[in-house]
C-alpha cells in the first residue's frame, strides 16, 4: 500500500485534472442552432396570430354594426361618428343631424354601450387601433311622412342622423320612394373594389368598381394600416381621406399595383336599415 507523509502533496494525473469546457465555436453553433428553431416557432405562430387578431377584429366590428343598428330602431335615426377626443361618444352639430365627422370618425362606443375601448374611448381592434365609422351625410330636400314631418326644402338636413328622419326619408307623400328616386343621393357611401378611377364621391366611370352603396360602413385598418410603417397604399389611403369612397379586396402586399392592404370593412345598405326598421314597426 502507498502512504504519503502528511506534509506531501499529492499529484493526481493530468488525464484526471483536466476539464473539457465549450469552445466559442460550439456556443455558437448551440446559438444559431437555438435562433433558427426560435425563428421556426415564430414563423409557424405568427400567421395564426395574426389571422386570429383578424378573427377577433371582424367580430368586434360586426358587433359594432348590430349595435349601430339597435341605436337606428330605438332612437329613429343612425348614430353619427365620434371623434379621437370625444371619448367614445357621437359628435353631433345642432339639431338637423349634422355629423361633425360623417366619413373620418370612430365608433360612438359609449354612447353605443360597446366595450374593447382604448385609453381616447374608442373601440380598438386587436392591433389596438380605434375602429372607424362613417355614416351616409344624404340630404333630403322635400317633406316626409314622419309624426313630425321633416321639412328640407330650405335648410338641408341629415335624415338618417336626425331624429325621426329616416321615416321621413323612407317616405314621401305618405308612400314609399325607391332609393334611386330619392332626392340628393350623390353623398350616399361608395363602396369599391379599387382605388384606381376614384373621385371624391364616386367609384368612377368603371361601374365593375362599385361594390355597394352603404348607409354606413364600419372598418378596421388592421395590422398594416396607415398607422403603422409599410401601410399607406392607395386603396388604404382611400379609407383615410374623409371622403365619402372607400375601397374592400383581399389582402395584398406593398408590392401589389395600388401597393399593401389589408383593411377590413362591414357595411349596412340603406335597404337593410328600412327592412330592419319595417321589420320592428318603425316604417309603417
Amino acid at each position: 500500500m502507498n502512504q504519503y507523509p502528511r506534509d506531501t502533496v499529492r499529484f493526481l494525473p493530468v488525464s484526471r485534472m483536466r476539464q473539457r469546457g465549450f469552445s466559442l465555436i460550439e456556443i455558437a453553433l448551440v446559438l444559431v442552432i437555438v435562433g433558427l428553431a426560435l425563428g421556426g416557432i415564430v414563423a409557424a405562430i405568427g400567421p395564426q396570430l395574426d389571422n386570429k387578431n383578424v378573427r377577433d377584429t371582424q367580430e368586434r366590428i360586426k358587433q359594432a354594426s348590430e349595435a349601430i343598428m339597435a341605436f337606428a330602431i330605438a332612437n329613429r335615426r343612425l348614430p353619427c361618428p365620434a371623434s379621437a377626443a370625444s371619448n367614445g361618444d357621437e359628435v353631433v352639430i345642432g339639431l338637423v343631424g349634422q355629423c361633425a365627422n360623417f366619413n373620418n370618425g370612430f365608433v360612438p362606443a359609449r354612447t353605443l354601450g360597446l366595450d374593447e375601448r382604448g385609453a381616447n374611448g374608442t373601440m380598438q381592434d386587436a392591433w389596438g387601433f380605434g375602429i372607424r365609422y362613417a355614416v351616409t351625410q344624404i340630404t333630403y330636400a322635400g317633406t316626409g311622412n314622419a309624426p313630425t314631418p321633416i321639412d328640407c326644402s330650405v335648410t338641408p338636413c341629415y335624415p338618417f342622423t336626425q331624429s325621426g328622419g329616416i321615416k321621413s326619408a323612407y317616405y314621401a307623400s305618405g308612400v314609399p320612394v325607391p332609393l334611386a328616386q330619392q332626392p340628393a343621393v350623390a353623398q350616399l357611401q361608395q363602396v369599391c373594389a379599387s382605388s384606381t378611377g376614384i373621385t371624391a364621391t364616386t367609384c368612377g366611370v368603371a361601374a365593375a368598381n362599385l361594390v355597394v352603396q352603404p348607409a354606413f360602413v364600419v372598418w378596421s385598418t388592421a395590422r398594416n394600416g396607415a398607422e403603422l410603417p409599410g401601410g399607406g397604399g392607395a386603396d388604404e389611403a382611400a379609407n383615410l381621406d374623409g371622403n365619402v369612397v372607400y375601397v374592400t379586396h383581399p389582402r395584398t402586399e406593398p408590392t401589389a399595383t395600388n401597393g399593401a392592404f389589408d383593411d377590413i370593412l362591414q357595411w349596412q345598405t340603406v335597404a337593410t336599415v328600412f327592412q330592419n326598421m319595417t321589420n320592428m314597426g318603425i316604417l309603417k
